[in-house]
C-alpha cells in the first residue's frame, strides 16, 4: 500500500470539492467519510509517532525531545504531542482499544481517554469501549475520571494534581487576556462555586435592568470582582457521597464521592473541604437520597480574627511566609479535632501539604511550635518524599 499516493489522491479530492455545489445528502455523507478518514489518519500518526520515539529517529533533528519533534511535524502543541506519545505507549498493553483505533471506530480524543483510564485499570477496557460506542465523549470522560480516581490512592491523586497546579495567561490576536488553569478538585470546586454564585447575582441584577448577556459573560465579571475584592455570596459546594463511604472515610467499588460538574474526589478531601466552605452533603443509599445535610465547619469569625492576630505568618519555625496562609486543624477534623483556637494554626500551603500528605507533624504551641517527622499518613504511598 502506498500511503503517499493515497494522501495525494485525498488532497486532489479536497481541492476539487465545491461545498456549495453539493446536495444536503452529499454534504452529510462527506462529513461521515472525512470523519472516518480523520480517525484512521490519527491512528496511523499515533502508531508512527510511537515508533519514532522508540527508535530515537528524532535525534539529530535539532529538537531536544521526541514530543517537540512530533509537535513541529504535526503542527500541534507540545502538550498534544505528549498525549499522542503517551497514548501510543499505553496501547501496547490494550489490544482491544488498539484494534478499535486502528479500524477507525475511535477518535483521537476517545482513545486518549480510554488508554489513560484502562492503563490504570485494565479490567475497565471493555466497559469503556462500550461507552465510547454508545454514549457521548463527555460521558466517556466522566467515566474515565471515575476509573482513574478509583485506581489510585485517594490522597496521592489529589496531592499530585495540586503539585501540578498552575494559572497561565496570554494575549490573543484581538488583545484580549486569556486564561488557562489547573486546580485540585477541592480548590476548583470552591473557585467554581464562588464564581457561579457571583455570576448568578450579576445576571439577576442585569435582567432587572433589561440587559441580557450570556452566563459566561457574567462569570467573567464575577472573576474580575473577586480580583477587586468585591463582596459577594458565599460559596456552597455540593458533594454527592455514598452513606457507607462517608461513615467509613473512603470509597469501595460501586460507591461514590463526587462534586457534580467537577468529578470524583476522596472522602477525606470532602471532609477537609467542609472546614473551609459551606458544604451541602447529599448522602445516597444506593440510588435513593438518604439525607441532605449542611456540614459546613467554617471557622467562626471571632476565632478567625484571633487566629490571624496570633499567627501572622506560617507557624513552622524558620518559615516567614505571610501570604496565602491556610488554617490547619492540628488534630484533623476527620479524627474528631474541634474547631477551636487551641486546635488551629496557620500554615503556608507548602507546610500544610507536608503535614497532610508527607508525614510531618506540628507540635508545641504559640511561641514554641515544633516541626518534626511523624508517622506516615495512611494515604501516603510508600517512598513519597517529604517537602
Amino acid at each position: 500500500m502506498n500511503i503517499d499516493s493515497l494522501i495525494k489522491d485525498l488532497g486532489e479530492a479536497v481541492r476539487g470539492l465545491d461545498p456549495k455545489g453539493t446536495t444536503a445528502e452529499e454534504a452529510t455523507r462527506l462529513v461521515e467519510l472525512f470523519s472516518e478518514g480523520e480517525r484512521l489518519c490519527a491512528a496511523g500518526r499515533t502508531f508512527a509517532a510511537g515508533r519514532v520515539q522508540e527508535t530515537f529517529a528524532w535525534r539529530g533533528s535539532g529538537h531536544p525531545t521526541a514530543a517537540r519533534w512530533i509537535a513541529a511535524h504535526t503542527r500541534s502543541t507540545v502538550g498534544q504531542a505528549v498525549t499522542t506519545l503517551q497514548t501510543a505507549r499505553r496501547l501496547e498493553r490494550l489490544p482491544a482499544t488498539r484494534e478499535a483505533f486502528r479500524s477507525g471506530q475511535l477518535s483521537e480524543v476517545q482513545v486518549a481517554e480510554i488508554s489513560s483510564a484502562a492503563g490504570s485499570d485494565p479490567s475497565s477496557e471493555s466497559t469503556l469501549l462500550t461507552i465510547a460506542e454508545q454514549d457521548s465523549v463527555a460521558a466517556l470522560k466522566d467515566r474515565c475520571r471515575e476509573v482513574r480516581a478509583a485506581a489510585h490512592a485517594d490522597e496521592d491523586v489529589v496531592e499530585r494534581i495540586r503539585r501540578g497546579r498552575y494559572l497561565k495567561n496570554w494575549t490573543d490576536d484581538d488583545g484580549a487576556v486569556r486564561l488557562d488553569g489547573r486546580l485540585a478538585p477541592d480548590d476548583g470546586a470552591r473557585f467554581l462555586a464562588t464564581v457561579h454564585a457571583r455570576a448568578m447575582r450579576l445576571q439577576a441584577e442585569a435582567r432587572r435592568s433589561g440587559q441580557r448577556e450570556p452566563v459566561s459573560a457574567y462569570a467573567a465579571d464575577a472573576l474580575v470582582g473577586l480580583a477587586e475584592g468585591a463582596p459577594g455570596p458565599r460559596a456552597v459546594v455540593h458533594v454527592e457521597v455514598s452513606k457507607a463511604a462517608l461513615e467509613r472515610g473512603h470509597t469501595l467499588p460501586g460507591e461514590t464521592c463526587r462534586i457534580p460538574g467537577v468529578g470524583p474526589i476522596p472522602v477525606t478531601t470532602a471532609r477537609r473541604l467542609a472546614s473551609d466552605a459551606t458544604m451541602k452533603v447529599i448522602e445516597r443509599d444506593g440510588v435513593d437520597v438518604y439525607r441532605v445535610t449542611h456540614r459546613g465547619r467554617t471557622i467562626p469569625s471571632h476565632v478567625r480574627t484571633a487566629l490571624e492576630a496570633r499567627d501572622p505568618s506560617c507557624v513552622v519555625p524558620g518559615c516567614d511566609v505571610r501570604m496565602g496562609l491556610e488554617i490547619d486543624h492540628i488534630v484533623p477534623v476527620a479524627d474528631g479535632g474541634p474547631t477551636r483556637l487551641d486546635n488551629l494554626a496557620r500554615l503556608c500551603r507548602f507546610h500544610h501539604a507536608g503535614k497532610t500528605h508527607h508525614g510531618w507533624r506540628l507540635g508545641g504551641g504559640p511561641g514554641a511550635w515544633t516541626w518534626s517527622r511523624g508517622p506516615r499518613p495512611s494515604g501516603l504511598r510508600a517512598g513519597a518524599r517529604a517537602p
